[in-house]
């Protein structure tokens, strides 16, 4: 199996230019635009970059990965695309990293973005499929601009690479429990493809192992036990016991934090990764 499909294979999503969209501000002057906000903004959305990094390898693997070119990559997109997979890629339960396999694309991405943004700059990458919920991605990139600073800020959005729950009708007819199931279905989809999990399952090391630490780790979260539907490759089977036992969740958290389902519905944002974007003045 090529490179490519390994990345797929893992929901190592590269995500279109085409798609990122800026919330644009007011033009700066010509003098400083190249600190200003959204010129750094624009940068993000349009500069396309390729950045090499190398997989972690699952636990107990057998392949050695400095033997193994298959744990060696090279991800390309803009670079608005490449922080939004990267916090689809290392999303966190109750704050704890699903998996470490993809710290290091991470790591590489923020030193990639890193180099390209001038002097007083801060990057907050932000994946929130629902406000306040217990799955999800913020990370930095750049330091905290000083509390006397004139701060200069913009808006970057790009795709999760994960569907957007479709709701609505669900929320009218099944209340809390319907948009919670379509949620997680959603979600669970997204950050495990079962068909491209299958195939997987299937295939060389370290690819088949990758995914089946993928899946133990997410059932594991959720208690849940995939395991025997795993090993007869039936990755939709494992995805279905894990999107019920995060429904569940997520239908308490909507409960909590919306006034009704048709509201909880609105706020679902699963295919959005929001990029926010802060310069200052000294």
């Amino acid at each position: 199996m090529t490179a490519a499909a390994l990345d797929a294979c893992l929901c190592l999503l590269l995500i279109s230019a085409a798609a990122v969209t800026v919330t644009t501000a007011p033009a700066a002057p010509a003098a400083t635009d190249a600190d200003r906000a959204d010129a750094v903004a624009e940068t993000l959305a349009a500069t396309t970059a390729s950045v090499p990094y190398t997989l972690e390898p699952a636990p107990g693997a057998t392949t050695d990965p400095e033997a193994n070119p298959e744990y060696d990559r090279v991800a390309h997109g803009t670079l608005a695309s490449l922080l939004a997979d990267a916090a689809v890629r290392t999303v966190r339960v109750d704050g704890d990293p699903l998996t470490r396999t993809n710290a290091g694309f991470a790591a590489a991405v923020r030193e990639a973005v890193g180099e390209r943004l001038p002097s007083r700059t801060r990057v907050v990458v932000s994946w929130q499929p629902y406000p306040d919920a217990h799955i999800g991605r913020t990370f930095a990139v750049g330091d905290a601009p000083p509390q006397s600073a004139d701060v200069h800020a913009e808006t970057v959005r790009a795709p999760s690479g994960v569907d957007a729950a479709e709701a609505g009708e669900t929320a009218a007819e099944e209340g809390y429990g319907g948009v919670a199931r379509a949620l997680a279905d959603s979600l669970v989809d997204g950050i495990l493809p079962p068909e491209k999990g299958r195939l997987a399952l299937a295939d060389d090391a370290p690819l088949d192992e990758l995914v089946r630490h993928r899946y133990r780790r997410v059932s594991g979260r959720y208690g849940v036990e995939t395991g025997s539907a795993i090993e007869r490759g039936d990755t939709r089977e494992a995805n279905q016991e894990i999107a019920a036992a995060m429904a569940d969740r997520v239908a308490t958290e909507l409960r909590r934090g919306t006034e009704s389902p048709e509201g909880a519905a609105e706020l679902l944002a699963l295919d959005t990764v929001e990029i926010s974007v802060r310069t200052w003045s000294p």
